[in-house]
């Protein structure tokens, strides 16, 4: 018992060191390694992803091919063994919790096929709402079935297991973060998993509430080389890593946020023509160029060209 103790002391300590130092997937695929030295199994998978329709947007696999999880698409919605993890969320199930398990197609087509013949997984509730973290051990062999003594301790890591992972999204997400600037952690499918309360606030300017996913037309920026985003308010700047995305956001300047006619006319009329020269420089009315003004002045909070002229020199 005492060398028991010891084994998970210092594993716990290890994870949150290594949550304060690694990238979010080596940390997941580390603790899933040094997971072995207090369960025995043969490769296990550390993700998240949609509860409602079993959308699993992001894993980590360890001596296993990644079609473990984007093949079970294909059974997840009659997988009884999910159906009980779900159901029982937060607390550790195996195979032998479902009723004749192995004869269902879930097992019969997919679990055994990729080797899983025996599994302990854990579904854990997370503060992002509508997303669920899970772990999931597993052992090719179909004598070596897991007992109850290795589903009671992995039941007593997972709250360790899910809180350091979220621990470290958060300190990866704050490395190297500039004054002013909100940061956050996006998975492929948008959820985000981590955020600076700047970023939260600075969503909320852009679209009056904080999403826990991306908007699509963000996300769809995300899957380019792009690299950012600019809204009304806002502008998301977009850096790649793994599964993963940082996303970097500032406030645009008043300057920043006129439209390209609002900025043609006030580099021209700031330049020294007058309203009937904009107009006919640009091939628009010339009251047209006054009401761009209005809004130009009205935007950037000035009432004379002067000070029109400064910002734009600035």
């Amino acid at each position: 018992m005492t060398a028991e103790i010891g084994r998970i002391s210092e594993f716990l300590l290890a994870l949150y060191r290594d949550a304060h130092q690694l990238r979010p997937d080596l940390f997941q695929h580390r603790t899933l390694t040094q997971m072995r030295h207090l369960i025995d199994f043969d490769f296990g998978a550390w993700g998240g992803g949609a509860a409602d329709d079993r959308e699993v947007s992001d894993v980590v696999v360890i001596d296993q091919t990644s079609s473990l999880f984007t093949d079970w698409s294909a059974v997840a919605t009659e997988d009884a063994y999910c159906d009980l993890a779900l159901k029982r969320i937060n607390h550790s199930v195996m195979f032998e919790d479902v009723p004749d398990f192995r004869h269902s197609r879930a097992y019969v087509e997919h679990w055994g096929r990729h080797d899983a013949r025996n599994m302990v997984a854990t579904i854990m509730a997370e503060p992002v709402c509508g997303y669920v973290s899970f772990v999931g051990l597993c052992s090719a062999d179909p004598a070596r079935r897991f007992d109850e003594e290795q589903r009671y301790r992995k039941q007593l890591l997972m709250p360790h297991i899910s809180s350091a992972l979220r621990l470290c999204r958060e300190n990866w997400a704050m490395r190297g973060a500039a004054a002013g600037e909100g940061v956050a952690i996006v998975n492929q499918a948008g959820w985000v998993l981590a955020s600076h309360p700047l970023f939260r606030d600075l969503m909320r300017e852009e679209w009056g509430t904080f999403a826990n996913r991306l908007p699509a037309d963000i996300l769809q920026v995300c899957d380019t080389t792009v690299g950012q985003w600019r809204g009304q308010a806002i502008q998301l700047r977009i850096e790649s890593f793994a599964n993963y995305y940082l996303l970097r956001a500032t406030v645009l300047s008043p300057l920043e946020c006129m439209t390209h006619r609002e900025q043609q006319v006030a580099e021209c009329f700031a330049g020294g023509l007058s309203h009937k020269d904009v107009a006919r420089e640009l091939g628009i009315a010339p009251s047209t160029v006054r009401n761009h003004l209005a809004r130009i002045y009205e935007r950037l909070g000035i009432a004379r060209k002067s000070e029109l002229v400064r910002l734009l020199c600035q």
